[in-house]
């Protein structure tokens, strides 16, 4: 959900604030399994790491929830971003 304020419509004339809509995104992709509170969208955890740790989108490079959702997914983070078939180490 998200609260915004109608369009075309300012403080009314006795002063009082219109009343606020709220808007809810309804489309859910069958991959997402994470509900941005500040933009209002559904989308992929993993990739809000990845745009909160790249900093690729500068809404989500300072974003808390972002933060949140890297630390408490650090080590599936780091196990994606890991390069595959690399060198063995002996």
């Amino acid at each position: 959900m998200r609260a915004v304020e109608p369009a075309g419509e300012g403080v009314r004339t006795d002063g009082a604030r219109p009343p606020i809509e709220i808007i809810r995104c309804t489309y859910r992709p069958p991959d997402a399994d994470f509900y941005c509170w500040k933009y209002g969208v559904w989308y992929n955890l993993m990739d809000c790491c990845d745009r909160h740790h790249d900093q690729t989108y500068s809404g989500c490079a300072g974003c808390g929830q972002g933060r949140s959702n890297l630390m408490q997914n650090r080590g599936r983070f780091q196990e994606r971003r890991r390069p595959r078939g690399g060198l063995v180490r002996r």
